[in-house]
């Protein structure tokens, strides 16, 4: 078997048991089709179905879906995503063998059940918007706390493809930050990019991060929380409604 046959296997097990597990299936059910970016129309079309019945069960106006739907719904994301190019699989092949908590460059991770705009997470943060305020009606699916220095210093390019976790919808808040220079840096060089990024601890902030920002439409965001532990704690408290 095949590393990528691998992954792609042990991808459709998560879905499926996230699924399962959740007391809000049809919730879930949208949050993996979402970060397949499939619309409702195209996943119904290949499953046969009317769109209006996806529609039910991520509403939960329609019963738990069983085994079989949730095994054919999974497919059937895997599926589209091969005929498109894979590259929704490809991102999660480099994501899921990840062992950054360990090097202590990830210092906190969440992926949420439902969205959450970039708005409203800067606030929860006590931030100040710098830049690209215009695109803070962004829906983001989680962050990742990022000690800057380490995560510049030790990560290659694939490495730090896996500090977005589940999706690249999500938040990139680095800590230990001098000028916000290099973390904007790093993910100019990447294929995915973050929808927001967040720096704690900065000085003054380069014109080059504030520039970058502009060019890749990224929201760049100072929190004005003191310490890392109260930020942590912050973070850990979300619960998006």
């Amino acid at each position: 078997m095949s590393a990528q046959s691998s992954v792609r296997e042990r991808l459709a097990r998560r879905i499926a048991g996230e699924i399962a597990l959740s007391d809000n299936p049809g919730q879930i059910m949208r949050v993996w089709r979402e970060r397949f970016r499939l619309p409702q129309i195209v996943l119904a079309d290949y499953l046969g179905i009317s769109p209006s019945v996806i529609s039910d069960y991520e509403s939960g106006r329609r019963k738990s879906p069983g085994t079989s739907t949730i095994r054919r719904f999974v497919m059937a994301l895997l599926t589209l995503d091969e005929r498109n190019g894979g590259q929704v699989v490809s991102a999660f092949i480099r994501l899921m063998d990840v062992s950054l908590v360990d090097l202590n460059i990830v210092l906190a991770m969440s992926d949420f059940t439902t969205s959450m705009s970039s708005r409203e997470f800067c606030k929860i943060l006590k931030c100040t918007v710098k830049s690209g305020d215009e695109y803070l009606a962004k829906e983001i699916y989680g962050y990742t706390l990022v000690d800057v220095e380490r995560a510049v210093r030790e990560l290659d390019s694939e490495a730090f493809m896996k500090l977005f976790g589940a999706t690249t919808e999500r938040c990139l808040i680095f800590t230990n930050v001098n000028t916000g220079r290099a973390p904007m840096i790093a993910i100019k060089s990447q294929e995915f990019k973050p929808t927001l990024v967040i720096l704690h601890g900065v000085g003054k902030i380069d014109r080059l991060a504030l520039d970058l920002s502009e060019q890749m439409r990224i929201p760049l965001a100072v929190s004005k929380i003191g310490s890392l532990d109260a930020l942590i704690r912050e973070l850990r408290s979300i619960e998006p409604t």
